[in-house]
């Protein structure tokens, strides 16, 4: 399996990229009961989260639309353009924010207000696609 990525046995790395508060701290308390899921950061700036990833290289990042106005695409950008295999989840306010996500390149895109089994089935369909590369990844290196 791929170290670069964090891409240990079963667990699959996180950065978390949302304000302080509530909503944070739902996100992680959700996070922390799926097994599979390893928060190897957290972040509430573009620039923190940019660093975080460079130097711990998460497999998936989930991003809140909270982030100050203008801040969540371009970064989104960065991430797919610098880590094109790091997957990537936002959480937007509308249509039109999803919309624009992923045309940036979300993997997913959430309108808030989804429930928690909504965001499990979002997060298991991002883990079945971080394995199936990373499983590609290894038959190609042993070939």
């Amino acid at each position: 399996m791929s170290d670069r990525y964090n891409i240990v046995t079963s667990m699959v790395s996180l950065l978390l990229v949302a304000r302080p508060g509530r909503m944070r701290d739902g996100l992680q308390a959700l996070l922390r009961t799926i097994p599979e899921i390893e928060i190897v950061g957290q972040a509430d700036s573009e620039l923190q989260a940019l660093t975080v990833i460079s130097q711990q290289q998460p497999a998936l990042v989930m991003l809140d639309s909270s982030l100050a106005p203008g801040e969540m695409l371009p970064m989104l950008v960065q991430i797919k353009d610098g880590y094109p295999r790091t997957r990537c989840i936002v959480l937007v306010e509308n249509a039109q924010q999803q919309g624009a996500a992923r045309e940036a390149g979300a993997d997913t895109a959430l309108i808030t207000g989804f429930s928690a089994e909504v965001l499990h089935a979002a997060i298991d369909q991002v883990l079945t696609s971080i394995r199936s590369s990373s499983d590609s990844e290894d038959e190609v290196q042993h070939d």
